[in-house]
């Protein structure tokens, strides 16, 4: 499949755009103002200082993590896919002067990164473990593409260019490969949009050179002299890196989840482009064990906090768990790639239960509120006092130290009209049915939405159109035809209409009975929208909670939470008269008919701090 990109598309779908406008009008303008460090209460970003300094407007030495300079870089591919949207004056404004700090600071051979520029200049890719250059060179590569793409401006472009030849002179000759991958997506993102040859070069070099022959990450850490920036990172292995094979030779996700994400998405490029059956394999193997064995319902991976990864097959507990909501955005960037590099649509299952699960938990509904970590589990007393738990968070918070995910959200929402469509020879894929319209070589298209009802208008050449249909949901139509994850209309040519309903099913699933966390337990969810209890509505003590047998959920008239309707079923409360005195009792379990409320997962901790778990109790 070759996908259509963000510029032909126009999301036209009232509950995204108003995501996509909130992001332009409060989340783009609040992040500035956030990276210039002038929000009073949160924690300083020392984002723009640094890029001052290093450009020599004025004195001042590197301010927080050695991978700062990320976030302006995303937060400026985020006004790229938003002007793309809508022109906004002012925002191109600040994004123009953005792009000329950025061109100031990069150095006459092209190199670029604040911390080592103005901190420890000598010592440039010496850390390629920990140091972040390539992953923050990924980064501004991704904006300048954007921003050229958006508004046809290239001066961070060439700039981008000037950075990949420099990498170029400087890593092909050797075998270094970056810690955190980042910067072979973005390559292989430069070549497609320049044509630039030796871009392609490099991220094949660096995806072949990783976890081959020596392991530079594994030289870095026997080195005595090595300039350790975090100290836990002396107890991580190679496959924290998956780094301990070759990547052809990867079967398993492993490691730091964002980090496998971005290098798996760029492997899935890399196979797309080159015929390279055995890294497809690998691809397709990596694919299918996050999906069968290491994945959570919302869409989260990561099961461990202590290195913020992957662990092993149906580790998934669901109160201590991470879920970095830059890990789900990771596994939409690998899963739409599995699409186009397979042609099979079901890999946006994974695309749509990430996005409408943990990415849209991760911001809350006033844009400026944010969740780093995404638990399925909550009890804020426990959090409070348990430091197994210190890293979750009952309600979102303003900003961050390590301050990656709020700005990867904001590149995320504007930039979603780019996955809704591809093409493939004699087809049309509609891959989301988030209403939308396109002009593209002859043919036009507008898919329009009423409730579950939706229209496709198309006017071009013969083809068919190939319309996904969603895991947990049905379509119907009165023509064409059904296939697996699919459904078919042959369109004749000329101007046609062709209508189906979408309707995602209400169901209570369960877990593989290998997953220890969920023994006994159920979710309820509406298609790939998963729904979880809060205490606002069912009160404390949500563990005494039970969905009763043979319940099933119901839409709840005229009651919606952030798009979705708002979900009662019959349940049970275990009393707890007995144990007045008692931990423990052997008493015979009795029970107090309630009506359980399920609100969307997506829309959860924006009504103050409480307990909430997605997994409830079940008599089934």
């Amino acid at each position: 499949m070759k996908p259509l990109p963000f510029t032909k598309v126009r999301v036209t779908d009232p509950d995204w755009t108003r995501r996509i406008d909130l992001v332009r009008t409060v989340v783009l303008p609040y992040q500035w103002e956030i990276l210039n460090d002038r929000v009073d209460g949160a924690e300083k970003s020392y984002c723009v200082r640094n890029f001052r300094a290093a450009a020599g407007d004025i004195k001042a030495p590197h301010g927080g993590m050695v991978f700062q300079d990320s976030d302006l870089y995303k937060w400026l591919e985020a006004v790229a896919y938003t002007l793309a949207v809508h022109r906004d004056e002012a925002l191109e404004k600040l994004a123009d002067e953005a792009v000329e700090l950025i061109v100031h600071a990069q150095e006459e051979d092209g190199y670029l990164n604040t911390y080592y520029s103005l901190m420890k200049p000598q010592k440039r890719y010496t850390n390629l473990m920990e140091g972040h250059e390539l992953y923050c060179a990924g980064h501004m590569i991704e904006a300048a593409v954007a921003y050229d793409q958006a508004t046809g401006k290239d001066r961070l472009l060439q700039a981008a260019l000037r950075l990949a030849r420099h990498l170029h002179g400087y890593f092909m000759p050797r075998r270094g490969y970056p810690g955190h991958p980042e910067v072979e997506l973005a390559l292989i993102k430069l070549y497609e949009h320049t044509g630039d040859a030796g871009s392609l070069e490099l991220a094949h070099h660096l995806i072949d050179v990783r976890g081959a022959g020596e392991n530079q990450l594994d030289l870095e850490r026997k080195d005595p002299d090595h300039d350790w920036i975090w100290e836990p990172m002396k107890r991580f292995d190679d496959q924290y890196f998956q780094a301990h094979q070759p990547v052809r030779e990867q079967k398993t996700a492993e490691g730091h989840a964002v980090r496998a994400m971005y290098l798996y998405s760029a492997m899935a490029d890399a196979a797309r482009l080159g015929g390279d059956k055995a890294l497809r394999d690998a691809c397709l193997a990596l694919a299918d064990n996050m999906r069968t064995r290491r994945l959570y319902v919302t869409g989260g991976i990561g099961s461990a906090s202590f290195g913020e990864r992957f662990t092993t097959d149906y580790d998934l507990p669901n109160d201590s768990m991470y879920c970095e909501t830059c890990a789900s955005i990771g596994l939409m960037l690998f899963a739409r790639r599995m699409s186009w590099l397979t042609g099979d649509p079901r890999y946006f299952d994974l695309w749509e239960r990430a996005l409408n699960n943990t990415v849209l938990a991760g911001m809350g509904e006033d844009g400026k509120h944010f969740f780093y970590v995404n638990p399925l589990e909550v009890r804020p007393d426990a959090i409070r006092w348990n430091m197994t738990y210190e890293h979750v968070k009952p309600v979102r918070q303003s900003w961050f130290g390590v301050a990656c995910c709020p700005p990867n959200i904001a590149r995320t929402l504007p930039s979603l009209s780019g996955s809704l469509y591809a093409r493939s020879k004699g087809a049309l894929h509609v891959l989301s049915h988030i209403a939308s319209q396109f002009e593209d070589e002859g043919l036009r298209v507008e898919l329009r939405r009423s409730g579950e009802d939706y229209t496709l208008a198309v006017d071009g050449p013969a083809l068919e159109l190939h319309l996904r249909v969603p895991e947990g949901s049905e379509l119907t139509a009165t023509d064409g035809q059904a296939e697996v994850g699919r459904h078919i209309f042959r369109h004749p040519g000329g101007e046609q209409t062709y209508r189906y309903r979408l309707r995602p099913r209400l169901r209570v699933v369960r877990a593989n009975p290998k997953v220890a966390a969920n023994a006994g337990k159920v979710c309820v969810m509406r298609g790939l929208d998963v729904y979880c209890l809060e205490e606002k509505d069912n009160g404390p003590w949500l563990s005494g909670l039970c969905l009763k047998e043979g319940s099933l959920p119901r839409e709840v008239p005229g009651q919606t939470m952030d798009g979705l309707p708002v979900l009662e079923a019959e349940g049970l409360r275990m009393a707890d008269s007995g144990y007045e005195d008692s931990l423990y009792a052997d008493l015979k379990p009795a029970y107090q008919p309630v009506t359980l409320r399920f609100v969307p997962y997506r829309a959860w901790g924006n009504r103050g701090a409480g307990e909430m778990t997605v997994w409830v109790n079940s008599l089934h």
